[in-house]
C-alpha cells in the first residue's frame, strides 16, 4: 500500500500548488511578460477542471469503500460501529471541503491583473451562504458534529468496555467462589463415597444394593470432575503468545466432533490465505471446543448445520461460528458469558464454558461478541490480534 499512499501524496502535494496563491502570481507574472498569458489561462482552466473531477472521484471511492467495509463487516459489532462513527464523522469535513473547493478557486485563484497592476476580484458576497465569513461557522458546525460523533462512539466503546469490565469482575468473583466452595464441598463427597465404599463391601452379595452404591460412587467421581474443572476454567490463565495460523486450532476442533456428530453438518470455509494471528493454540481450542459443544448440544434434538468462517479485518484475525439452532432470548444475551448462567441447567452443566471463553480471548486482548435470534440462529463472533497474512 506505501506505493499507493505515496503516488496519492504526490498528487496532493501537486494541487496544493496548483492553488497556491503566491505561486499563481509568480506563473502569471512570468506568462505575463512571456507574452503567453492565453497560455496560462487555458493551462490554469484545464488543470482546475483535472483536480476537481479527481476529488470528486476520490470522495466517491472514499465513501463507497466506507459502506462497502461497513456492508461487508456488519456481523462484527465492534467493526461496524467503529465504521459508522468515522464515516459520519467525516461527512461534514467533505462538505466544508465542497464547499470552499467549488468557491474559492472561482473567486480568488484567476488572473485579475491589467498590465499596469495586479489584483484579486472583489469576491460574490450577494448570497449570505456564498461570504467567506460563512467559513468559520461551517468549520466550527463540522467540527461540533465530529466532536459529536467521538464522544458517541467513545460512549459505546465504554459501555461495552464496562460489560468487559462487570462481565470479568463477576469472572474472578466465581472463581473465588468455587475455590471456597470446594474447599467445603469435596470432604462431603469424600465421605459418601468412603461410606458408598464401606457399603459396597458390606452388602457384597446383593446386586441390587451394589448397583446402587456404585451409581453414588460414580456420581461422586463425576461431581469431583465438573468441581475440578469448572475451577480450572475460572483460574488465572498463562498464555504462551506466538503466531499462528487461524484456522490451525479450528481444524482440531472439528476434528473432535466429525466423528461423534450423527444429525449436525459442520461447514468450514477456509481462506485461500493462510492468516497469522497472536494466539495460545491450546487456550483457543478449547474456546472453540467450548463453543461448538454448545452449538451441537443446542442442534443435538432437531439436527442442523454449524458454519465457520475465518477472515480478516483491519488488525484483526476473525473467526464466525453459526448455528441454525433454536437461538438465545434478548434478555439472555447480555449475561452469556457470566459465569454460572447457562440456558441448559444439568448436573454436569456448571455454565463455566462461556465464561472460560470470555476470559481466554479478552487475555489475548481479542474481543468476542455473541447475537442470537429465538428460533432462527446463534452467531458467535471471535476476533484476535492479526500478524499477517501469507
Amino acid at each position: 500500500m506505501r506505493f499507493i499512499y505515496l503516488g496519492l501524496g504526490i498528487v496532493g502535494i501537486v494541487q496544493f500548488l496548483f492553488y497556491d496563491p503566491s505561486l499563481n502570481l509568480m506563473l502569471q507574472d512570468l506568462a505575463f511578460n512571456a507574452g503567453k498569458i492565453d497560455l496560462y489561462e487555458q493551462w490554469s482552466h484545464t488543470g482546475d477542471i483535472v483536480f476537481q473531477v479527481m476529488n470528486d472521484t476520490y470522495l466517491v471511492l472514499s465513501l463507497s469503500l466506507f459502506l462497502y467495509h461497513y456492508i461487508r463487516y456488519y456481523q462484527l459489532r465492534s467493526i461496524r460501529d467503529h465504521t459508522f462513527y468515522i464515516t459520519i464523522s467525516l461527512l461534514p469535513l467533505t462538505f466544508v471541503h465542497l464547499f470552499i473547493f467549488y468557491w474559492a478557486p472561482a473567486n480568488f485563484v484567476r488572473i485579475t491583473f491589467s498590465k499596469s497592476f495586479i489584483n484579486y476580484v472583489q469576491p460574490s458576497i450577494n448570497l449570505f451562504l456564498m461570504e467567506y465569513r460563512f467559513f468559520p461557522l461551517l468549520a466550527i458546525g463540522a467540527i461540533g458534529i465530529m466532536l459529536y460523533n467521538i464522544y458517541k462512539f467513545k460512549a459505546n466503546e465504554a459501555r461495552y468496555s464496562n460489560i468487559n469490565i462487570i462481565t470479568k469482575k463477576k469472572i474472578d468473583t466465581a472463581s473465588l467462589g468455587i475455590r471456597a466452595f470446594t474447599h467445603a464441598i469435596k470432604n462431603h463427597l469424600l465421605a459418601i463415597r468412603s461410606e458408598a465404599e464401606y457399603l459396597q463391601e458390606k452388602f457384597a452379595d446383593d446386586e441390587d444394593a451394589l448397583y446402587s452404591l456404585k451409581l453414588i460412587t460414580e456420581s461422586c467421581e463425576q461431581s469431583f470432575q465438573s468441581i475440578n474443572q469448572a475451577n480450572d476454567k475460572l483460574k488465572q490463565i498463562t498464555l504462551n503468545i506466538k503466531a499462528v495460523p487461524l484456522d490451525v486450532p479450528i481444524e482440531r476442533a472439528i476434528q473432535r466432533f466429525r466423528s461423534s456428530l450423527t444429525n449436525v453438518e459442520i461447514h468450514f470455509e477456509k481462506t485461500d490465505s493462510s492468516i497469522l494471528v497472536y494466539m495460545d493454540e491450546e487456550y483457543i481450542y478449547e474456546v472453540l471446543n467450548n463453543i461448538l459443544k454448545n452449538s451441537v448440544e443446542a442442534l443435538s434434538n432437531s439436527g442442523g448445520s454449524i458454519w465457520i468462517n475465518v477472515n480478516y479485518v483491519d488488525q484483526w484475525g476473525t473467526i464466525s461460528i453459526r448455528d441454525n439452532g433454536p437461538g438465545i432470548e434478548a434478555d439472555h444475551v447480555e449475561e452469556i458469558f457470566t459465569p454460572f448462567f447457562s440456558t441448559k441447567p444439568s448436573i454436569t452443566n456448571w455454565g463455566i464454558g462461556l465464561s472460560f471463553c470470555h476470559k481466554v480471548i479478552t487475555a489475548h486482548s481479542g474481543k468476542i461478541e455473541v447475537k442470537s435470534e429465538l428460533g432462527k440462529y446463534t452467531q458467535f463472533d471471535i476476533l484476535l490480534p492479526l500478524v499477517k497474512r501469507v
